[in-house]
């Protein structure tokens, strides 16, 4: 039964005189029930059946009554919530759920309790609590014949998912919730509706859908339910986009925002103030909303507080009055996070957990952190340089701790890519602090958060893999997994190609479920494993002990207005900022471009751009003293390959052997392992000129491809999706000669084709759980594979990418479209110096050289035919000492054999 009550002042009964001790409890419950089920109640009505059932509920049950007292405590906890006793109504709740538990009685009768005590302790900002009775009620909802308010469960999980920042995921659950609504109620069926599709448009706006947030918002204007709270929803979509006019004149267009809506009207007006520099005005609201904040008497750890104290903190910025800043932003921080409490400003929270803001708690560390070293540069009082420090390192935390408990990659990148601002703003402060005073730490800390940056989904869904193998989770909780991930890729894949309205529309509905289904079941996974954490405590000296004598890494962190390039060897660290602008970024990708649709036959020439680019990057290198170059690449320079650079008259791959790496917080030093060429597990779905699909030719130069490679190899038919999954993780070394589809704007429809059949594709997101990290090497030389969306965090979110989730160390991959000749050529010579004892990045060297320098291969000499090919991988050393002890244990076995061998030949002579 759904209550509703205006605010009223009431006075607590304590004494019930007509309840007499004679009367038996089930009396005294039939009575409460009355109470609470009366059409029309008064308070006096309330407050009696709130004293019976806390009469009764005081009392221990007998097995018959208990189930009563379950519905009793539900009951109780309800009528409390509507007088706003939180606590206590959670309190009741539980002791709802005790006594199912106790007096072993069926789930199914706790539902409601755990659905309301998960809202219940959402409000009180006690998430980790919440969610836990929230996915409990979600179990149970499934075992019920009738389901008990699924609208309003999934309505309550997709607002979890929303303060958690998982917005992609909240979205999929108020879909759900809307498509539970029917029956014979059509105010409460509308009023539901408009819920859920106002929560979902501002899930949308936080995604920086804008337009399609506001698309719902007019709509649901024109329902006139509420119209207020669209309108501030309205501002809010213009301010994310800085846009402070139009906010205002959303805000201006609410005659009465009526007590419940006061202080979020009065923020948002003030942000927007801020927004068009209009200080006065932001002066008065702010005084305003503090007088209003004191008569509502609104209680501590509250949103809308914490808004003010940020408004007035940014306020102070604006006035550069930055230590009257530092101490708002950090009375933000204390409101906002659900445990901390400590009011000195050089104090932060030491631990992570969720709250109902925590987006708003990121932001308001950050803006502590910035506002900390603006002090430290203008005083140069080293407090404030640690005291920023220190914030921005738990802001970073905090981001990490959110993203380890998400359940999907795509929310992951997402939130990596809102965090990577911060990450360019911290990194550009150190640049300032180290070009007037060249201190050792602040050259560091940029390069250890310019890796932390980097690639933090790819971390994290690679641990999390390694973690669901060594946990003992049930294989058939893997298997689900498996199976729903391939299905939600097939769905979404359909969704993508179909003309068919009413088919999208029951695709969305199917995928929906998927979704949620897979929630489901990761979250039955993730209880057998501690939370993965992707943040590692890591220094400069961790990282440079992964590289051997020789090795250099170049790692490019792509700023607002600058390029930061850090170069480490064996001798140090080293910090350029290189020149760089909009002309020149753009002309690097136009570059890219041209490379991307250029085709065989077509004429090519190097863009000046490049020589700049070189002689910026690689001047005074002695090459002579480097065997190879690792690089990670950033921003405009993601899916760049670095082959066709000129040095001198050579190209910088003619100069010394390259490899790439996500992130250098992924470089692990590995030992040169001997190449055995009969592990290698070689595939050519389309080798067959019959073999083909819509825009999926056959490969006839597939065959040449792999015919003579060593190992094992399958074409056409034996090339199937099955027989490679069958193969790939029993497999040292994996060669695919087939097409991939790389999606540059849904990872999700990306895939890489085997032999055409029912279920051929094997798509990004089944691939990326493989359990692939027993493979050494995979040669993708299926076209673009290293090629796909762009985030600002992940790079390309490609499949490769994907191989590396799966637990693939080295990788060969492509950029664009690759010639059949050049594919088979390459990978024929790869494999050669391979067996002739040169490591992957040699390898691949020598087979481009080759390539290059052969007169019989002159047509595929120009550079986009061969610099397409790149490997992603860890650097490789060969000890001499190795070789040497091989050789000495081979030796000694061999006297040993030879000595055993003679000792029984002499006794059998003897004998």
């Amino acid at each position: 039964m759904f209550k509703t009550l205006a605010p009223i002042f009431f006075c607590f009964l304590l004494i019930l005189p007509f309840v007499g001790k004679s009367q038996s409890v089930e009396k005294l419950l039939r009575k409460a029930d009355s109470l609470y089920q009366l059409p029309y109640p008064q308070e006096e009505d309330d407050l009696l059946a709130i004293e019976i059932y806390k009469q009764v509920l005081s009392e221990v049950p007998d097995v018959d009554l208990a189930s009563a007292f379950v519905r009793a405590s539900e009951n109780l906890g309800s009528l409390l919530l509507l007088y706003n006793q939180q606590q206590e109504a959670a309190d009741t709740y539980r002791r709802g759920i005790n006594y199912a538990k106790a007096f072993g009685l069926a789930d199914t009768l706790v539902y409601n309790s755990n659905l309301f005590l998960g809202e219940v302790l959402f409000r009180m900002s006690r998430l980790d609590s919440a969610i836990l009775h929230l996915k409990e009620a979600e179990r149970i909802q499934r075992d019920l014949i009738s389901s008990a308010l699924p609208e309003r469960l999934f309505n309550a999980l997709g607002v979890y998912y929303f303060e958690t920042g998982n917005y992609l995921q909240s979205i999929t659950y108020f879909d759900q919730a809307e498509s539970y609504l029917g029956g014979e109620d059509p105010d409460y069926i509308q009023y539901a509706r408009y819920s859920f599709l106002s929560n979902k448009a501002s899930a949308l706006y936080h995604l920086e859908l804008y337009d399609s947030a506001r698309t719902i918002y007019h709509q649901l204007l024109d329902w006139n339910i509420n119209t207020n709270q669209i309108r501030l929803n309205l501002a809010n979509t213009f301010l994310k986009e800085n846009r402070g006019e139009d906010a205002l004149a959303a805000l201006n267009q609410i005659q009465n925002p009526g007590e419940g809506n006061i202080l979020s009207f009065l923020n948002l007006l003030t942000k927007a103030y801020l927004q068009t520099n209009s200080l006065e005005k932001a002066d008065s609201l702010l005084e305003l909303t503090a007088y209003t904040l004191d008569r509502l008497g609104v209680p501590e750890k509250n949103y809308q507080r914490g808004t003010y104290f940020e408004n007035k903190g940014t306020y102070y910025r604006m006035l550069n009055q930055d230590k009257e800043a530092l101490t708002y932003f950090h009375q933000a921080v204390v409101e906002l996070h659900p445990d901390f409490r400590n009011e000195d400003n050089f104090s932060n929270p030491s631990d992570l957990s969720l709250g109902m803001a925590s987006i708003s708690l990121f932001e308001n560390l950050i803006a502590k952190a910035e506002t900390a070293w603006l002090i430290f540069e203008r005083e140069s009082n080293q407090t404030y340089y640690t005291l920023g420090k220190e914030t921005y390192q738990v802001a970073f935390s905090l981001a990490d701790y959110l993203s380890s408990n998400f359940d999907n990659d795509e929310a992951r990148i997402f939130l990596g890519d809102q965090v990577i601002e911060a990450y360019r703003n911290s990194i550009a402060s150190l640049f300032s602090f180290y070009s007037k005073n060249p201190v050792e730490g602040y050259k560091n800390q940029a390069f250890i958060w310019a890796e932390q940056s980097k690639s933090s989904a790819l971390r994290l869904g690679v641990l999390e893999n390694k973690l669901k193998e060594d946990s003992g989770v049930p294989k058939s909780f893997l298997e689900t997994e498996k199976e729903l991930q391939q299905r939600i890729a097939i769905n979404y894949r359909n969704q993508y190609e179909s003309q068919d309205l009413s088919e999208i529309q029951d695709l969305k509905k199917e995928y929906n479920s998927l979704q949620i289904e897979l929630s489901r079941t990761r979250e039955r996974i993730k209880s057998f494993y501690p939370q993965a954490e992707s943040r590692m405590e890591i220094d400069v000296k961790t990282i440079q002990q992964e590289l051997t004598d020789g090795d250099i890494l170049f790692s490019f962190f792509e700023g607002k207005e600058k390029l930061h390039l850090f170069i480490l060897d064996e001798s140090g660290l080293d910090w350029r900022l290189v020149s760089w602008d909009e002309t020149k970024r753009n002309q690097v990708l136009d570059w890219k471009r041209n490379l991307r649709t250029w085709r065989g036959g077509m004429s090519y020439k190097s863009p000046e751009i490049l020589s700049e680019l070189s002689n910026a990057f690689f001047s005074n290198l002695e090459w002579d003293s480097k065997s190879v170059l690792m690089i990670i690449p950033h921003g405009v320079f993601s899916g760049v390959s670095f082959d066709e650079f000129p040095i001198g008259n050579e190209f910088l791959i003619q100069k010394i052997p390259i490899s790439y790496q996500f992130t250098a917080l992924q470089l692990r030093k590995m030992g040169q392992t001997e190449w055995e060429g009969e592990s290698l597990f070689s595939f050519a779905p389309f080798s067959e000129s019959q073999t083909e699909l819509e825009n999926l030719p056959a490969l006839p130069g597939s065959y040449q491809e792999i015919e003579n490679l060593p190992g094992e190899k399958f074409f056409g038919k034996e090339a199937s999706k099955a027989q490679f999954l069958k193969e790939a993780s029993q497999s040292r070394y994996l060669h695919l000669a087939t097409h991939a589809i790389a999606s540059g704007e849904e990872s999700a429809v990306s895939f890489i084709a085997f032999y055409p059949s029912e279920d051929f594709r094997l798509f990004d997101s089944e691939l990326s759980f493989q359990p692939l990290d027993g493979v050494e090497l995979v040669f993708l030389s299926a076209c673009e594979t290293a090629s796909g969306r762009f985030s600002e965090s992940e790079g390309l979110v490609s499949l490769a990418r994907s191989f590396a989730m799966s637990g693939v160390e080295e990788l060969v991959s492509t950029l664009w479209l690759t010639e059949d000749q050049v594919a088979a050529y390459l990978s024929q010579r790869f494999y050669e110096h391979l067996e002739d004892g040169k490591n992957y990045a040699k390898a691949l060297q020598l087979a481009k050289i080759e390539l290059i320098n052969d007169p019989q291969m002159a047509q595929f000499s120009e550079a986009p035919y061969w610099t397409n090919f790149i490997l992603v991988g860890q650097l490789q050393y060969n000890s001499g000492k190795d070789r040497i002890l091989r050789i000495v244990l081979y030796f000694g076995i061999f006297l040993l054999i030879s000595g055993i061998v003679y000792a029984i030949a002499i006794r059998l002579f003897r004998e």
